[in-house]
């Protein structure tokens, strides 16, 4: 089951990153623009722009392994491995639910950067068209730096 802090942390505004990887250990990344996760805590879906997924879609479907990485501003981070189950075109109240993590995002990192730089930067970030992602979390790690760094929470 994934942690409450967790949860509450992959509501937002969080930066989140997922990798996968290929047969030959080649590695693939994409900004996912928000998760949610599933009333059974168990699985957790994120959406990638649909020009982002090809890679990460053909290795979930070579190997199903995830690692998905969520962060706040400041640094406190968490990292949830497991394994591929299923992915869809977004739907137009998953790209509504994108559009506000980006809000989200976009307000916070105004509080520490300039704002053009902060617009530039998250609002162009595309959520049309999307796809969702969806993983059953087997590992949680605490991911934020100092002694805890890497401690396996589930």
């Amino acid at each position: 089951m994934i942690p409450d802090r967790v949860v509450e942390l992959l509501g937002g505004p969080a930066f989140m990153h997922v990798g996968t990887r290929d047969a030959q250990l080649r590695p693939a990344h994409a900004f996912p623009l928000g998760a949610l996760v599933a009333d059974d805590r168990q699985t957790v879906t994120f959406f990638v722009t649909e020009a982002r997924s090809k890679r990460i879609l053909s290795d979930l479907e070579n190997n199903a392994r995830v690692a998905f990485a969520a962060s706040l501003m400041s640094h406190e981070a968490y990292q949830l491995k497991g394994v591929y189950l299923s992915s869809r075109p977004a739907n137009a109240d998953e790209v509504a639910f994108q559009e506000a993590h980006q809000a989200k995002l976009c307000a916070a990192l105004c509080q520490w950067f300039p704002e053009e730089m902060a617009k530039t930067f998250i609002l162009g970030l595309a959520c049309r068209p999307s796809v969702a992602i969806t993983f059953r979390v087997e590992e949680v790690f605490l991911q934020t730096p100092g002694p805890g760094a890497g401690t396996k929470m589930v």
